[in-house]
């Protein structure tokens, strides 16, 4: 049904990322999907902000993801192509979908807090501006 599965994860938060991982595998396994999963690291943005970091504190940081990233692909015992991107969360998953020509997103959502309400999510808004299918999953 769905060939090509994207699924992001926050690996600051390993609870999460194994719910997931451990939900789209259950899922993509009847498929036989092809799996891609990524995580997102914020950049530090505008050069004022950026110039109170160590010159390869972004790079390290994307390292560290990728590691982390690993780890939780072995522990969930998914194989799966990695992507580790910098950025906003909601655009570079939207990129990345696109670029891959997935079938569906399998994004976790937390529970709201009021920032959210006002701003939104960045699972709203995958829903909202994504033209591909997209599974959140909730606690």
């Amino acid at each position: 049904m769905f060939k090509t599965v994207l699924i992001p994860v926050d690996v600051t938060i390993p609870e999460e990322t194994q719910k997931i991982l451990a939900t789209a595998k259950g899922l993509s396994a009847c498929w036989g999907s092809e799996l891609h999963v990524a995580t997102i690291v914020p950049d530090v943005g505008m050069a004022i902000v950026g110039s109170h970091f160590d010159k390869g504190f972004e790079e390290e940081n994307r390292h560290r993801a990728h590691d982390e990233l690993d780890a939780a692909l072995a522990e969930a015992g998914i194989k799966a192509e990695t992507h580790v991107m910098s950025g906003t969360v909601y655009d570079r998953v939207i990129a990345l979908a696109n670029k891959l020509d997935a079938d569906l997103i399998v994004f976790g959502a937390s529970r709201p807090e009021l920032k959210d309400y006002l701003l939104g999510s960045n699972a709203a808004r995958l829903v909202r501006h994504s033209n591909r299918s997209v599974l959140v999953l909730r606690d």
